[in-house]
C-alpha cells in the first residue's frame, strides 16, 4: 500500500499495477438579493454535486507507465467522463515523455493536485487561462523534466476529449504549451517558488456551421464563481471568432513552516476573425489572485517535486477518540479577480466597438480545513462575490453581489 494505494508488483519490481482515488462531494448554496436586471437571479440553493469521482489506474512495465482515469463526478455530476488516458516513457532521467489525453501544467495553482487545493476550486483566472490550450482531458504530445530545483515542460496540444463531433470539419485545435518553474531556495523550514508559463493557439477547432472566416473557428472564456453547485457562468465572453490566441504570466509562492502564501497573474490575448469592415480589435483579458494559509496545529505543506507545487499537510496526530488526536486544522484566505471586458465603452454597444462585455468578477474567500488523517478532509468555505457586468449594449447592469457557503467531504489516496 505505498502512499495508501493498493498495489500489485512483480518480485523484481519491473511490473506493477496500482489503483488510486479522489472523491469529493460538495454541498451548499448562494445567498442572493438580485435586482430585476440580474442575469442569473436564481443560482442553485441548496445544492449537492459529486465534484470529482476519480479512480486512477496506473500500470508500469520497465520504463513505460500507462495512466487511465475515469471520472464519475462532473459539472454537474451524472455525466461520467474520461479524465486522462496516456502513455509515458521515463528512461531518460529526469525527463518524462507523454502522449495521449493528459493534463499539461501551466501554472502553480493548475499544477496543484485538486485534493491539495486550499479552497474548493482554483481561482477563475487559472481555470480560464489553462483551458485555452491546456487543462484536463487535453490531447497532448510532449514531456517534462522535474528535479529538486526546477520543473520544465513543453507540449503540442490539440482538442479536449470529446471535442470531435460531426459538426467539426477535419481541422482540430493545435497549440503549444510551456511552463518553467524553479525552487531557488529551500531548507528544512523554507520553500521559495517562482514560475512563468505561456500558451499559443495556432488555430482552434473548426466548426462546420457558420460563415467561413468568421464563426467557424471559435474560442470562449468564462467560469462559475469558484464553486460548482450552480453551473451558470456569471462572467463569460461567449463564443469569439478567433484566428489565434495566446496566454502568458507567472507567479510566486513561499512557505515557512506552517505558513503558506502564493499568487499569480495571467494575460490572455485573442486575435479576432471578422468580415471586412467589421471592427475586430485584439481582445485582452486578465486576472490574478493571492492566497495564504496557516496550519493551526503546526504541520507544514510539503513541496511536491513532481509537480513543483504544494501538497496537503499530513496530520502529526491523526484523529482518534482513543488516543486524543485531533488531526490537522488550517485556516485560509484568498482574493481573486478576473476581467473579461475588452475594448468596450460603457453605454456603447460591443457590436460598434468590436469589443466584449464579459464582466469583471472579484471574490474574497475564507476556508476552514480539517484533515482527520492522511486520506480524509473536510472544507468549510465562505465567499463574498462581486460581479460587475453590463449587457452587450453596455447600458444595463446584469451582474450582482452575493455570498456563498459550502462544505466539501473528500477522500484521496
Amino acid at each position: 500500500m505505498p502512499e495508501g494505494r493498493p498495489t500489485i508488483a512483480s518480485a523484481d519490481g519491473s511490473m506493477s499495477f496500482a489503483i488510486g482515488g479522489l472523491w469529493q462531494i460538495d454541498m451548499g448554496g448562494y445567498f442572493q438579493n438580485p435586482s430585476p436586471t440580474t442575469q442569473f437571479p436564481q443560482l442553485t440553493t441548496p445544492g449537492v454535486n459529486l465534484r470529482r469521482g476519480r479512480l486512477y489506474f496506473v500500470a508500469k512495465y520497465d520504463d513505460f507507465r500507462v495512466n487511465v482515469t475515469p471520472d464519475f463526478g462532473n459539472n454537474p455530476d451524472g455525466n461520467p467522463t474520461l479524465f486522462e488516458a496516456n502513455v509515458n516513457y521515463t528512461r531518460i532521467k529526469p525527463l518524462t515523455f507523454t502522449v495521449g489525453y493528459t493534463h499539461p501544467f501551466v501554472s502553480l495553482e493548475d499544477a496543484t493536485f485538486p485534493g491539495n487545493l486550499l479552497f474548493l476550486e482554483r481561482p477563475s483566472i487559472v481555470i480560464i487561462e489553462r483551458d485555452v490550450a491546456a487543462g484536463i482531458q487535453r490531447a497532448s504530445l510532449g514531456g517534462y523534466a522535474a528535479t529538486d530545483d526546477y520543473f520544465a515542460s513543453a507540449y503540442l496540444t490539440g482538442p479536449t476529449f470529446g471535442a470531435q463531433k460531426n459538426t467539426l470539419l477535419n481541422s482540430e485545435q493545435l497549440a503549444f504549451v510551456g511552463r518553467l518553474a524553479a525552487r531557488p531556495y529551500h531548507d528544512q523550514d523554507w520553500n521559495l517558488h517562482a514560475e512563468a508559463s505561456g500558451q499559443h493557439v495556432f488555430h482552434s477547432n473548426v466548426n462546420a456551421s457558420g460563415e467561413p472566416g468568421v464563426s467557424r473557428s471559435t474560442l470562449s472564456f468564462g467560469d462559475q464563481p469558484e464553486l460548482r453547485i450552480s453551473f451558470d457562468q456569471l462572467v463569460s465572453t461567449g463564443a469569439l471568432s478567433a484566428s489565434s490566441a495566446s496566454v502568458y504570466g507567472g507567479g510566486v509562492g513561499a512557505n515557512w513552516r506552517n505558513f503558506l502564501a502564493q499568487g499569480e497573474f495571467y494575460q490572455i490575448g485573442v486575435n479576432q476573425s471578422k468580415l471586412p469592415g467589421v471592427p475586430a480589435p485584439m481582445l485582452n483579458f486578465n486576472g490574478g489572485y493571492v492566497e495564504g494559509s496557516v496550519v493551526l496545529t503546526g504541520e507544514a505543506h510539503p513541496y511536491d517535486i513532481d509537480r513543483h507545487a504544494w501538497s496537503r499537510p499530513k496530520p502529526d496526530h491523526p484523529f482518534s477518540l482513543a488516543e486524543g488526536g485531533i488531526g490537522a486544522l488550517e485556516i485560509a484566505a484568498r482574493y481573486s479577480t478576473v476581467d473579461l471586458n475588452s475594448n468596450v465603452t460603457p453605454s456603447v454597444s460591443q457590436s460598434v466597438t468590436g469589443g466584449i462585455y464579459g464582466g469583471r468578477q472579484q471574490i474574497g474567500a475564507v476556508a476552514l480545513d480539517w484533515y482527520p488523517n492522511d486520506w480524509i478532509r473536510f472544507i468549510l468555505q465562505f465567499q463574498y462575490v462581486d460581479v460587475n457586468k453590463l449587457n452587450s449594449a453596455g447600458k444595463v447592469q446584469i451582474g450582482q453581489k452575493f455570498e456563498t457557503l459550502a462544505l466539501r467531504a473528500q477522500a484521496a489516496w
